[in-house]
Order: C-alpha cells, then sequence, then structure tokens
C-alpha cells in the first residue's frame, strides 16, 4: 500500500556504471512537475514520440492558429454524436459540422481522417480518467485514508475503459485505426499516458528497473482487457472486470517473480532491460 502525494516523484537512476544515466529534468504540461533520472528519460521518450507526430503534421499542414484549433475542437466534439451511424469516419465528422451550422467542406481541416475523431475521443477520456484520480487521492488524503493500491488501479483501469463503452459497436474499428502504422507513434503515447497516470496516482515510487516494468505490464493488461470487452456480453460486462482482476492478479504474481530472479541472478535482470530498451527502440520510443 502508498499514497499519493500529489508531486510526481520519479524514479532516480542509481545505476554507477557505464550504463547509468546522469540525473536529467523534463517538464511536461498537464503533470506540472519535473521528473529525472529513468522516470525523466520516460517522459522525454513520450515527449519525443508527440515531438514526431508534431513533426509529421506539420509537414503536411501548416501550423493552425488557436482559432483554427478551437473550431477542430468544437467539430470533433460535436461529431462524436454520429459516431453510432457513421463510424470514425469523415463522414461523421462532416455530420458534427454540419450540426453547427459550418459547410461540409470543413472536413478538409482533418486530413487524417477518423484518426483525428478516434484520437481527440481518447485523449479527452485521458484528461477525464486523471481528474477523476486527482479527486480520489484528495479524498483519500482529507479522510487520512492510505490508497490500497491493488483495487486502485481495478477502479482506474475500470473507469477509464467504461468510457468506450457508448462507442462500444464502434470500438473495434478505432483499435483498427490506432493500429496504423501512421497512428502507431501517437496510439502508444496516450496509452502510455494512461498507464502513467494510473501508477502516478496509486503512489508508484520505484526508482529502478521496475519503473518501466510496472507501466509496460499495465498496458498489456489494459489492452488485453480492452480487447475482451468489445467481445463481452454479460451484464453490465461483469465478465470483463473479473478478467481485469484476474489479469491484474497475473501481473502481480509475475512481479514476486521478477524479484525474486533479479535477487539470484542480476544478469538477467540486465538482459530483459537490453530487451526492453530494443523494444521501445523498435516502437519508435528511441531519441532521433
Amino acid at each position: 500500500m502508498c499514497t499519493s502525494t500529489g508531486d510526481r516523484n520519479p524514479p532516480q537512476d542509481t545505476s554507477s556504471g557505464p550504463g547509468g544515466s546522469a540525473s536529467s529534468q523534463a517538464s511536461n504540461e498537464g503533470y506540472n512537475t519535473q521528473r529525472t533520472g529513468q522516470g525523466a528519460q520516460y517522459t522525454d521518450e513520450l515527449n519525443n514520440s508527440e515531438d514526431l507526430v508534431n513533426e509529421v503534421e506539420e509537414e503536411e499542414m501548416p501550423e493552425e492558429t488557436e482559432e483554427e484549433y478551437q473550431t477542430k475542437q468544437a467539430v470533433l466534439k460535436a461529431s462524436l454524436p454520429f459516431v453510432h451511424q457513421y463510424g470514425w469516419t469523415k463522414k461523421a465528422i462532416v455530420a458534427g459540422a454540419e450540426s453547427l451550422g459550418m459547410p461540409p467542406m470543413v472536413h478538409g481541416m482533418f486530413p487524417r481522417g477518423g484518426a483525428e475523431l478516434v484520437f481527440y475521443f481518447y485523449e479527452e477520456s485521458n484528461k477525464e480518467l486523471e481528474s477523476y484520480l486527482k479527486q480520489n487521492v484528495k479524498e483519500s488524503k482529507e479522510k487520512d485514508e492510505k490508497i490500497k493500491t491493488g483495487p486502485f488501479i481495478h477502479d482506474a483501469i475500470e473507469t477509464r475503459l467504461r468510457m468506450i463503452i457508448p462507442y462500444i459497436d464502434k470500438w473495434p474499428q478505432a483499435m483498427a485505426i490506432q493500429t496504423l502504422p501512421q497512428n502507431a507513434v501517437q496510439s502508444w503515447t496516450n496509452l502510455s499516458r494512461v498507464v502513467d497516470d494510473i501508477w502516478f496516482y496509486a503512489g508508484d515510487k520505484s526508482n529502478d528497473f521496475n519503473w518501466y516494468t510496472k507501466r509496460v505490464s499495465l498496458a498489456a493488461v489494459y489492452k488485453s482487457t480492452e480487447i475482451y470487452l468489445i467481445q463481452d456480453r454479460s451484464e453490465d460486462y461483469t465478465d470483463t472486470w473479473n478478467f481485469l482482476e484476474n489479469r491484474l492478479e497475473d501481473v502481480v504474481s509475475a512481479g514476486h517473480l521478477a524479484r525474486n530472479l533479479q535477487e539470484t541472478n542480476t544478469v538477467l535482470s540486465e538482459g530483459a532491460k537490453g530487451f526492453c530498451v530494443m523494444t521501445r527502440n523498435l516502437l519508435g520510443m528511441n531519441n532521433r
């Protein structure tokens, strides 16, 4: 058990060998904090991914003004009710624009079509989750209660996944859009934000390789539960939440095993770290 301090305390890289990294700082809007060591590396990697997305967008279209940005946000928000009819497509965006009294050609503001609608919804849902977690932590502090990490994480993932239920009939299409090569970087960044927020507000204070493995493991749990959810036909998706509980227990068991292995064989730990870095590079999370 642990409680969130309200500050993002980054994991410290304590390695002293050639592979060790010096403490660094990274600012990230929405987090209002500074991270150092391995946490800073992780944040930098997320920021690099976002920079890559931004670079691609800048190459495809000129920089938008604040007015254009606000217009796009309004159109995307108005488009969500039309997802049930048209899916995550430009048709839904056109319908949303027309509902605001805008001409159909406004869809030209969205060169990536339905992907922009998917990412708008995903990012807004992430913001809603973060507000929910902040409130939970605040209430726990006011009651002088310690946060129970397991139930907290279960509740956080369930809360986030419930946000897609209103669009469950079209969510397989959204998931497919996110897996397209041109959308992979932003999709991974959005998922990383979800798991990082959950671990932070759960009070994670790990300062070693576990900082990475916790987030990768939770991302795997989230995605597997998401896939289960879209196929679930049980009342109130009870089977999905049971599935989630079982997967979280698996992660805990795997975590205990990993710690035991690390205590008896540090070579395995270093090998796993190298594999993780290689995988991260293949996913486009490396510095560019």
